[in-house]
């Protein structure tokens, strides 16, 4: 993960940024804007927060990544702008933000409680429901206001997704390929728990403006699908770039084998998580069928 680059685009980001014409008069008539107002209430109190936990966690996670830190801390900064921007499309359909509610407070017990890696895991099925109802409400509803503030969350929601996807690149890529199949499975049962509860909370509201639940379930499978290719391709990258590298270090790869092999080259990636060994290392040691574990890993000593 280049985090480098990332933090370079949040920087950047936060200016030149164009802002709603709030003073425009809406179309939408009193019942639908009655119901945007409660629905848009509860993702505003989902943008809401420092993301103090968050951030804390990454720093004990990634010690040395002090960049992705400050662009963890800027992605925080978005949200709360789009917490700002959805404060004013709830005043202009007369309704009221809030303090308190059920999916906001089993959202935020249940990513503190499963660590740092489940939190973004959270934050990213959040970006991809969002990104299916904002999509369907600028589809579904003529109003220029919110059409306008929908683009604006949408073109930062799309790079927050590819933000994380790279994040998780780089994790995946030390994973054999059925610890990333597992991983991949939980995501899609945690996505789809994400998307119903979605549902049931927002679901009168999208019906309001002419959306039907299998069109929002088909928006938001989309954009999972599209996240879920991106780990994965950047695994491949990175398999290919190890492969590479251990072929170059006069290991004894044996090109008449080159499945065999490149399943060793992921065992060796793999030790050298558990290891903390250089790569080049572990692999000597399980380059042959015969080959014995690390005794770093056996608890033994020479």
């Amino acid at each position: 993960m280049n985090s480098l680059d990332w933090l370079h685009y949040y920087q950047q980001n936060k200016t030149n940024r164009p802002e709603p014409k709030w003073g425009l008069p809406s179309p939408l008539d009193a019942k639908m804007q009655r119901a945007l107002s409660r629905s848009l209430s509860h993702f505003q109190l989902g943008e809401t927060g420092e993301g103090k936990f968050l951030i804390a966690q990454a720093r004990a996670q990634l010690p040395d990544d002090t960049a992705y830190h400050q662009a963890l801390e800027l992605f925080v900064v978005e949200e709360g702008e789009h917490a700002r921007l959805l404060q004013r499309l709830v005043h202009r359909f007369g309704g009221r933000t809030i303090r308190h509610h059920w999916t906001h407070t089993l959202f935020r017990f249940v990513r503190r409680a499963l660590g740092f890696k489940f939190e973004i895991q959270l934050l990213v099925t959040a970006e991809l429901v969002g990104t299916a109802y904002y999509r369907l409400l600028q589809t579904r509803t003529r109003d220029p206001v919110l059409d306008e503030a929908c683009t604006l969350i949408l073109k930062d929601e799309a790079q927050h997704v590819d933000f994380h996807a790279d994040w998780f690149g780089d994790f995946q890529s030390r994973l054999l390929p059925l610890e990333r199949e597992i991983w991949s499975a939980q995501f899609q049962l945690l996505f789809t728990a994400a998307a119903i509860v979605a549902w049931i909370d927002h679901g009168y509201c999208l019906k309001i403006t002419g959306a039907n639940r299998a069109e929002f379930f088909r928006e938001a499978r989309r954009e999972c699908i599209r996240f879920l290719k991106q780990p994965s391709q950047r695994a491949a990258r990175e398999l290919n770039s190890l492969t590479a590298e251990i072929t170059s270090a006069d290991c004894c790869f044996n090109s008449r084998f080159p499945s065999f092999q490149i399943v060793l080259c992921l065992v060796a990636c793999r030790w050298q998580m558990i290891a903390g060994e250089p790569l080049v290392a572990c692999w000597r040691k399980v380059r042959t069928p015969y080959g014995s574990m690390p005794r770093k890993i056996r608890g033994r000593r020479r």
